[in-house]
C-alpha cells in the first residue's frame, strides 16, 4: 500500500512561487500531525509547536549497535542525542533499509512499517466504525512531548498517547498511576529503563508505585528471566511520602518541582482500594526530566538553555546505604567514610546480631537482627505495657511496610497508641507523615542520614535496656571524667617540673637562654599555616571576614537571662518559629531586651548560631537588629537583642485587627527602610551579606515604627567580587524564594532582591503571598500583581484599609518596582542601589517588568496535605514562616 509522504525541501526545486507557498504552509501544518495515510520516513520528522520536542528516526548513540534504527521522541535543544521515548524498543528496523516507516493507519493505530512489514503498532483497539469517523486519524506531537493519536478533533478523549506507555523517562504532564478500586493490582505505572545508554531494549530495572499502596516509588531488579511485569527484586525505595517531599529524599522539596499525590493514598502499606496518582507539572516543560538510568539508578536532569547540556540534580541510588535493605531486617545504614563509598552496619537498639559467630564471621548482613530481649506487652499478653519504653532513632530514612493510622493525631496520641498495642514495634509522627507505625514486621532498609535531615524513629524496647543503657552512659561519663582530670593534672605537674628543670638549669649555667619570641594572646591566639584544601571554600571564614578581627560579645549567665524572663515563662513570651521562642526580659540596670532562646530540636544548629552571634555583631545601621550578648552554657544557646516593642510585622500587617494602623505613609517608610538595611548589606558594610531568609516575620518594629533587619542564621558572606554561589544546603521560606535559587541551588544578592519585591508586595496589599491562591486563576501573590497591573487596575492591589487615604502614585510606582525586583531571571532585576534611588525620586521613568512565568500553584487541597490538614494554621498570620532546608546534588 503506498502512502503520501511528507513534503521534504528537495520536492519544490522546479515548483513556481506561488505554488511553494501553498506547500509551505501544508508542511508547516504537517510538520505537528501526521494525517492518516501519511508516512513519517528516515529524513522526516514531526517538530511540537514550541519546538522543544520532535518524532524521527534515530540511530541510538552510547555505543549501540549503528545497524538498528527506533522511532522515538527527542529532544529537540539539547546538545547531545537525548530520547525520552521510544516505540519499538523490542523491535528495531534495520537503519540501512529505505524501506522503513511509520504511519497511521485507517483503523486508527500508530504503525512502524520496514517494507510490508509491520514491525510495531499501538495496543488501542480500533474504534468501531461509524460514518464520517473513518479518515481523519491523526498523530500530533504536543509541547509537553506526548504523542497523541486523535480521530481528526471530533473526539476529545484521545485513541492512543505515549504518557500512557511510558519508557525509562518521567515527563511534566505524565502520572505514576496505581489503580486498586478493586482490592488487587488493575494496573500500575511501569517505567523500565534501557538495556545499555546505546540499546533501548528493556533493561533489567523498573520503577513504579508500591503494587501495595503504601504511596512509595521502588526500583525493581529483574533477574535473567524475569519479566518487567513481575515485581523482581526490591533494589530501592523512595521512602513515605510527606506532603512535600520523600521521607528517603529529606533534602529535595519535590513539592517545588510540581509533585503532587493525588486520589487515595493510605501513606503506609495496607490493603485500601482506590487510585492514586504522582503528577509532575513543572513550569517549563521542556527543562526537567526524571530517567530511570541503566544501572538501576533514578536521575533529575535540567536542561540548561544557554549550551543545551543536561546538569544533574539530583540521582538515588548512589551509594551503598541508598540501596534497598543493605544492613538486612533490624540493623540500620549509615555511611562509612565521607562519600559514602562504604556502608557500615549497626543493629538497632534494642536488638543484635543472630549469633556472635554469624556478627564477627560473616561479610554482609543481609541477615540483619534480632530483639535481644522480648518485650514486656508480649510477655504478659496484655494492651498497655507499663514495662516497655521507645528509644529514639532520630535522622533516619523510615523503615519499609508503614501503616499510615488516619484516626490517630498528634505525636502523644501516636505514641500511646504504639505503646497500648502489643504488636507494634515502632512509630514515627511527623506533620508531614501524619502518625506511622510497624506492627508484626521487621524493620528494614533503615538509612541514617548525615548533616541531621530525615526523621525520628522511636523503636519499642523493654525499659530495662534503657535504664541498663543510661547506667552504663553514666558509668562511662564518670570514667571519661577522672581520666581527663588525671590527665590534666599531671600535664600541669609535668609543665611545672619542666620549669623548675629549667630554672635551676640556667642558674648552673647548663644550656642557653633562649631568645624570647611573643607569645600569641589568648584573646586572639596566632592563626598557624592553613593545609591547601583542593575544593571551593564554601563561605569565608567569619572570624577572618574583618582582617582577622575577633568578636567580642558580651556573655550572660544563664541565671540572669532566667531571672530577667521570669524564667521563660509564657507571659514574657513574645514569639516563637522553628528555632524556638524569643522572650521580653528586663536586666538588671532595667534595659528592656529580646532574648532568642533556641529550642534542643531547632533546625539552626551551631554553625546558624555562631553565624548569626559573629555576623550581627560585625555589623552596625539603623535598619538592622542590634545584638547586645548572648549565652552559651550546657544545651542552652541564647542570644540577647535590642528590644522591639511593636514586635514584627507580619504581627501588624496580616492581622485583620491591626492592619489599619499601618497607614500608608508608615507603610512607605517601611519598604524605604527595609531596603536602606539591605544596601548596606550587600554594599556599605565591610562584609557584603546575602540574607537569604528576608520575610515579614523577621522584620521588628521599634518605638517609631522604624523597621530592622533580624536573624541572620542563614546569611552568607560574598569576598571580594564574588557575583553567586551554589550551596548544597537551601534554606529560606516557600514563596519568598527566587526561582534559580529554590529549584538550583545559585544565591547572590540579587535573590535578597527578589525576596524583597515579596515583601513590598505584601505590604501594599496587606495579604500573605499564600493568599491568593484563593483567586480565581490566580498563580501566587507575583502572578495575581501582574495581572492587575497590566490590565490596569494596580490600583486594587492596595490595602481596602489605606486605599482611600493613600498616595495612589507612590504606591503604583512600588508596585511597579516590586514586579521589578520579582522577575524570573537574576539578570533582569535590579540591585539594590537602584531601587533606593528609584524609590527617592519619582523623576526616573522605571523599565517595563517582564511577565512572570515561575509560579507555584496550589489548590486548596494541596493546601491542607502542606499545612498537614491545619486549615486554622493557613488562615493565621504566621502560616508561611515555613523554613525549609534541603540537600542539593551536584
Amino acid at each position: 500500500m503506498e502512502h503520501a509522504r511528507l513534503v521534504t525541501p528537495t520536492a519544490l526545486a522546479a515548483v513556481p512561487f506561488f505554488f511553494l507557498f501553498l506547500l509551505l504552509c501544508l508542511h508547516a501544518d504537517a510538520a505537528t500531525t501526521l494525517l492518516q495515510g501519511q508516512s513519517l520516513g528516515r529524513n522526516d520528522k514531526l517538530v511540537s509547536p514550541n519546538g522543544a520536542f520532535l518524532l524521527a528516526f534515530f540511530v541510538p548513540r552510547g555505543g549501540g549497535d549503528g545497524s538498528r534504527a527506533y522511532l522515538g521522541v527527542l529532544y529537540a535543544r539539547a546538545a547531545e542525542e537525548t530520547v525520552p521515548w521510544v516505540a519499538n524498543r523490542d523491535a528495531p528496523v534495520s537503519a540501512s533499509s529505505a524501506l522503513y516507516s511509520a504511519t497511521v493507519t485507517s483503523s486508527g493505530q500508530l504503525q512502524i512499517l520496514e517494507g510490508d512489514r509491520v514491525v510495531w503498532q499501538t495496543s488501542n483497539t480500533p474504534p468501531s466504525s461509524s460514518s464520517g469517523n473513518n479518515n481523519n486519524f491523526t498523530l500530533t506531537i504536543q509541547d509537553t512531548g506526548n504523542l497523541v493519536l486523535g480521530n481528526g478533533g471530533q473526539n476529545t478523549a484521545p485513541l492512543w498517547q505515549s504518557f500512557d506507555h511510558p519508557t525509562d523517562t518521567f515527563l511534566p504532564g505524565m502520572s505514576i498511576t496505581l489503580d486498586r478500586r478493586d482490592g488487587a493490582v488493575a494496573s500500575n505505572t511501569l517505567f523500565t529503563s534501557w538495556a545499555s545508554p546505546g540499546d533501548p531494549a528493556p533493561g533489567n530495572f523498573t520503577l513504579g508505585q508500591d503494587p501495595l499502596g503504601s504511596a512509595q516509588l521502588y526500583i525493581w531488579r529483574h533477574t535473567p528471566g524475569n519479566t518487567p511485569n513481575n515485581s523482581g527484586i526490591k533494589y530501592w525505595r523512595s521512602g513515605q511520602w510527606a506532603n512535600t517531599k520523600f521521607v528517603g529524599i529529606p533534602w529535595r522539596s519535590l513539592y517545588v518541582y510540581g509533585f503532587r499525590l493525588a486520589g487515595d493514598a493510605s501513606r503506609g502499606s495496607g490493603t485500601r482500594g482506590g487510585v492514586m496518582s504522582y503528577t509532575f507539572s513543572a513550569y517549563n516543560e521542556s527543562q526537567f526530566r526524571f530517567v530511570l538510568k541503566p544501572n538501576g539508578t533514578e536521575t533529575c536532569y535540567m536542561l540548561l538553555e544557554s549550551t543545551g547540556a543536561w546538569e544533574v540534580v539530583w540521582s538515588q541510588p548512589t551509594i551503598p546505604c541508598h540501596a534497598y535493605n543493605t544492613c538486612g531486617p533490624n540493623a540500620g545504614c549509615a555511611a562509612a567514610d565521607d562519600h559514602g563509598r562504604a556502608a557500615a552496619c549497626k543493629c538497632l537498639q534494642g536488638f543484635e546480631p543472630r549469633s556472635e559467630e554469624e556478627y564477627y564471621g560473616r561479610g554482609n548482613w543481609t541477615r540483619g537482627c534480632v530483639r535481644s530481649k522480648p518485650l514486656t506487652c508480649s510477655e504478659r499478653n496484655v494492651e498497655v505495657s507499663g514495662g516497655d519504653a521507645f528509644a529514639a532513632l532520630p535522622g533516619v530514612k523510615l523503615p519499609d511496610f508503614a501503616v499510615w493510622e488516619s484516626t490517630v493525631g498528634g505525636a502523644d496520641a501516636c505514641k500511646g497508641w504504639c505503646l497500648a498495642n502489643c504488636t507494634c514495634g515502632a512509630y514515627s509522627y511527623s506533620d508531614g507523615t501524619g502518625c506511622l507505625t510497624w506492627s508484626g514486621r521487621d524493620l528494614v532498609d533503615v538509612y541514617k542520614f548525615p548533616n541531621g535531615e530525615g526523621y525520628d524513629l522511636h523503636i519499642k524496647v523493654p525499659a530495662s535496656l534503657l535504664e541498663t543503657g543510661a547506667k552504663r552512659r553514666r558509668w562511662t561519663a564518670v570514667i571519661v571524667s577522672v581520666v581527663t582530670a588525671l590527665a590534666v593534672v599531671l600535664a600541669a605537674c609535668g609543665i611545672l617540673l619542666w620549669k623548675c628543670r629549667r630554672r635551676i638549669g640556667e642558674k648552673l649555667g647548663v644550656g642557653g637562654r633562649e631568645e624570647k619570641k611573643p607569645r600569641p594572646s589568648m584573646l586572639h591566639p596566632r592563626r598557624e599555616a592553613k593545609n591547601d584544601f583542593s575544593g571551593p571554600k564554601q563561605q569565608p571564614d567569619l572570624e577572618e571576614a574583618e582582617n582577622g578581627d575577633s568578636c567580642e560579645l558580651p556573655l550572660f549567665p544563664l541565671e540572669t537571662l532566667a531571672e530577667a524572663t521570669g524564667g521563660f515563662s509564657d507571659s514574657n513570651k513574645l514569639g516563637e518559629g522553628g528555632f524556638g521562642h524569643v522572650y521580653k526580659g528586663s536586666l538588671p540596670g532595667g534595659e528592656e531586651v529580646a532574648v532568642k532562646r533556641l529550642s534542643k530540636s531547632s533546625g539552626q544548629g551551631c554553625e546558624e548560631f555562631k553565624n548569626e552571634v559573629i555576623l550581627i555583631s560585625k555589623l552596625q545601621h539603623r535598619n538592622l537588629v542590634r545584638i547586645l550578648g548572648c549565652c552559651i552554657q550546657g544545651h542552652e544557646k541564647m542570644l540577647v537583642y535590642e528590644y522591639m516593642p511593636n514586635k514584627s510585622l507580619d504581627a501588624f500587617l496580616f492581622d485583620p485587627a491591626r492592619r489599619g494602623l499601618l497607614d500608608w505613609k508608615t507603610r512607605l517608610s517601611i519598604i524605604e527602610g527595609i531596603a536602606r538595611g539591605l544596601l548596606y548589606l550587600h554594599r556599605d558594610s565591610r562584609l557584603r551579606v546575602v540574607h537569604r531568609d528576608l520575610k515579614a516575620s523577621n522584620i521588628l518594629l521599634d518605638h517609631d515604627m522604624n523597621p530592622k533587619i533580624s536573624d541572620f542564621g542563614m546569611a552568607r558572606i560574598f569576598g571580594g567580587d564574588q557575583k553567586q554561589e551554589n550551596t548544597n544546603r537551601v534554606v529560606g521560606t516557600l514563596g519568598y524564594m527566587s526561582p534559580e535559587y529554590a529549584m538550583e541551588g545559585l544565591f547572590s544578592v540579587r535573590s535578597d532582591v527578589y525576596s524583597f519585591g515579596i515583601l513590598v508586595l505584601e505590604i501594599i496589599t496587606g495579604q500573605k503571598n499564600s493568599s491568593f491562591h484563593h483567586m480565581e486563576g490566580s498563580l501566587n501573590i507575583v502572578g495575581y500583581a501582574w495581572q492587575m497591573w497590566n490590565a490596569d487596575k494596580g490600583s486594587e492591589l492596595i490595602d481596602p484599609s489605606i486605599r482611600s487615604s493613600s498616595a495612589s502614585r507612590e504606591a503604583l510606582r512600588c508596585v511597579h518596582m516590586a514586579l521589578l525586583c520579582v522577575q524570573d531571571h537574576a539578570c533582569d532585576r535590579p540591585d539594590i542601589p537602584y531601587v533606593v534611588m528609584a524609590l527617592g525620586s519619582d523623576s526616573s521613568v522605571l523599565p517595563m517588568p517582564k511577565p512572570p512565568t515561575f509560579t507555584l500553584q496550589c489548590t486548596s487541597s494541596d493546601r491542607e496535605g502542606f499545612l498537614g490538614g491545619n486549615a486554622d494554621y493557613y488562615e493565621s498570620y504566621s502560616a508561611s514562616d515555613l523554613t525549609v532546608t534541603m540537600l542539593q546534588g551536584r
